[in-house]
């Protein structure tokens, strides 16, 4: 007997779902080795309440839309290690596995009985740039809590519809969150996500329309990638960008264990904007000193001139009870900039601080820097 198709757009049971592409019974994340795939189960009612939203993002790059679906773990820190992150590792180490992901969302039940349905989006893979990213959200019992927020990216014809969207923010505002590196696989020495997630082979809607960005009544622009991952992204730009995260990560991480070391309290901010969909994260922010970083994975013209434009822009949005005004703004690099680089970022009153060739740190907001060398 033929297994009956399920195509983008259908709704379907569990049951159903699994006599076409496998998986458990229940939960969220559901892999499956015979049907080589990783369902993953959305339901809107039940992520809101903790404090989360699962679905595209209104602001789309050069690669087109993202897909952003909240890992396991309903109530303390979600993880990757042990039982209480197998699921999470399962969507992490996907493509490795030969398995795809599958995404399905919740919409009501069979009509006169508890039997809950569910509507197939797609075939996704991670996002081979930047597969996940960490925030910080608040429960329906109102405790902190750290989440893995998957961003998957089309692999095929998929679903894009206006209700799946997530809503945009009604207001502005931020906060001081714990850091965590962009991917804690980046520091193993053979990282999962190493040239293994492959490109998105859809960057359009199943439409064939490319997405306009939600509109923003307080902040405008256009969010962008840099000039290496145009429209024609090859996979060697991919594997030299995803060296270039890995870089920038190990770079914030070493940086923030020296400020630590010193005895500063230091993390992320991470900020939600007005009429937009994304949630904003700057690298690392000072909360001793009030210093806002933005770190890069090379000292290179463009990376510099990004890394200004994004400071700009969080410095914004950092509000601290304990601090006046705007933080002091520093771009983090792995080598000393291009010597004209230091008159353009004084123009914007930016500092720099780079790590040295004996591995230390360099800048005059770097702790003990400016007392060290007023003794020279």
């Amino acid at each position: 007997m033929t297994t009956p198709q399920i195509k983008p757009g259908d709704i379907r049971t569990r049951l159903q779902i699994r006599g076409a592409f496998g998986g458990s019974p229940q939960g969220g994340i559901c892999p499956s080795d015979p049907k080589a795939s990783v369902n993953l189960y959305s339901d809107p009612d039940v992520g809101e309440q903790l404090g989360y939203y699962d679905g595209w993002l209104a602001e789309e790059d050069e690669l087109g839309a993202v897909f952003e679906y909240t890992g396991a773990g309903k109530s303390g820190h979600q993880t990757f290690e042990g039982t209480a992150g197998a699921g999470n590792r399962a969507i992490l180490r996907h493509a490795e596995q030969g398995r795809v992901l599958r995404v399905f969302t919740k919409v009501g039940k069979v009509p006169g009985s508890d039997t809950k349905t569910h509507r197939y989006l797609g075939k996704f893979t991670l996002d081979a740039l930047e597969p996940y990213v960490w925030r910080k959200v608040h429960g329906e019992d109102r405790v902190e809590r750290n989440v893995i927020v998957f961003r998957l990216r089309a692999d095929g014809e998929v679903q894009h519809d206006e209700k799946d969207m997530i809503p945009p923010a009604r207001e502005t505002d931020g906060e001081f969150v714990p850091f965590k590196p962009v991917t804690a696989v980046m520091f193993e020495d053979t990282p999962a996500t190493s040239g293994n997630l492959p490109l998105p082979s859809q960057r359009t809607s199943s439409r064939g329309k490319r997405k306009k960005p939600a509109p923003n009544s307080e902040t405008s622009g256009t969010f962008v990638v840099p000039e290496a991952f145009g429209t024609r992204l090859s996979v060697r730009a991919a594997a030299a960008a995803t060296v270039a995260v890995r870089r920038e990560a190990e770079l914030t991480q070493a940086y923030k264990e020296m400020l630590e070391r010193a005895g500063h309290r230091v993390g992320s901010y991470q900020m939600k904007v007005r009429g937009l969909t994304s949630t904003l994260r700057a690298d690392l922010y000072d909360a001793t000193d009030h210093v806002l970083y933005e770190a890069k994975g090379s000292n290179s013209r463009e990376d510099i001139r990004m890394g200004l434009g994004q400071v700009l822009d969080y410095s914004r949005y950092v509000k601290m009870p304990e601090h006046q005004g705007d933080p002091t703004r520093v771009i983090l690099l792995p080598a000393a900039p291009p010597p004209d680089m230091y008159s353009l970022l004084a123009l914007y009153d930016v500092e720099v601080v780079f790590r040295s060739d004996d591995g230390t740190f360099a800048g005059n907001v770097v702790p003990g820097f400016q007392r060290l060398h007023s003794l020279e």
